[in-house]
């Protein structure tokens, strides 16, 4: 009877091991084939991922992606902390902060859209009848102009700022009036705005049609800012740090191939690689236009990841000074690079 009794037991707790592991397996098993949820804007600066997708660097790591599409950054950033959005490919703002201090959990781990020398993909562009006219000669002239800009603490405004300084002004001086990208070209031909940075290929199709004239680009008043960045979610991080990892990888992986088919002015480089990359332009965009495309100022997208912090830490202050800036996070605190570095090391010990 004892005997009987012991087996019984035995078999008991055999069988509550098995089901565990088996649950273990299945909750391990729906994670790995769970999707990659990553949010988008539908910007020029998403061309790496886009890159990443088409050329199977994802699934090469084992993923699936689901891309996303948000209206506006605002939108995107916020599901990250719920586990709605694993990544963001966002925008850098005041607004990550104040998420951060509300406490929407997410961190910027890689840099996506930046403007290193020739890859200044955001524009200076004024009105071509105040050119013509001289009205418009030098940045002092702006003062008490109506100048566009992207949105109220958005990095763009701190390009702005920086511009505004060369010519002896402050912020304060213009009209600031805020449009989406698109509108801002469009506002400049209707002469609803004098000027605005403007990014690509909105700036290019302004400049071609005739309504504005491009005076800079924003690598030469502010060479390495960053417009454009990666954000992972908490849930993401903790819960799937491998897949945050493999990601990383396959994202950067997309940043090489795009870096390699400009040259060292931001000319496309005719060849396979150029053509890949105008296939990701016409996904993102819809651009038909083959001229166009080669005329696009190419976006910064750092191979290994890396930010420049230096330049995020004076857009804070920027938008801090402005009382844009809620509570005393400071931006160091919103990055984590060890995704990004980790990713690097394993694409260099593959080769890649």
């Amino acid at each position: 009877m004892f005997r009987r009794i012991h087996m019984a037991v035995f078999s008991c707790a055999a069988l509550v091991v098995s089901i565990a592991s088996l649950t273990h397996f299945n909750a391990a098993l729906a994670q790995q084939s769970a999707p990659v949820k990553v949010g988008m804007l539908g910007a020029l600066s998403d061309v790496s991922l886009h890159i990443a997708e088409g050329e199977g660097y994802f699934k090469a790591e084992g993923l699936k992606i689901e891309m996303i599409p948000f209206k506006s950054g605002a939108q995107l950033v916020a599901p990250l902390g719920t586990g709605q959005v694993d990544v963001a490919a966002g925008v850098v703002a005041a607004g990550l902060n104040n998420l951060s201090v509300r406490g929407v959990d997410l961190k910027i781990v890689s840099d996506r859209g930046s403007m290193p020398p020739g890859r200044g993909f955001m524009s200076f562009l004024v009105r071509k009848d105040l050119v013509e006219s001289g009205k418009y000669k030098t940045y002092a002239d702006l003062k008490g102009m109506k100048v566009g800009s992207q949105s109220k603490g958005g990095s763009a405004e701190s390009t702005l700022n920086e511009l505004l300084k060369l010519g002896g002004l402050k912020f304060s001086d213009v009209d600031v009036t805020y449009l989406g990208h698109a509108e801002l070209a469009v506002a400049l031909g209707s002469k609803a705005i004098d000027a605005s940075f403007v990014t690509e290929p909105y700036a290019t199709l302004a400049v071609n049609q005739g309504s504005a004239v491009r005076i800079v680009t924003g690598d030469k008043i502010y060479p390495n800012q960053v417009l454009g960045m990666l954000a992972y979610g908490g849930p993401f991080m903790k819960d799937r740090p491998d897949d945050a990892v493999k990601f990383m990888k396959a994202f950067l992986r997309g940043c090489r191939l795009y870096n390699s088919a400009y040259d060292n002015n931001g000319k496309l480089i005719p060849g396979p690689t150029a053509e890949k990359v105008k296939a990701a332009y016409k996904s993102i965009m819809n651009i038909k236009d083959d001229r166009l495309m080669e005329e696009i100022v190419p976006v910064g997208c750092n191979p290994d990841g890396k930010l420049y912090v230096a330049g995020m830490k004076k857009d804070y202050e920027f938008f801090k000074e402005r009382g844009l800036i809620q509570g005393d996070i400071q931006i160091e605190q919103l990055i984590d690079m060890s995704f990004a570095e980790r990713a690097a090391k394993e694409l260099a010990g593959a080769g890649k």
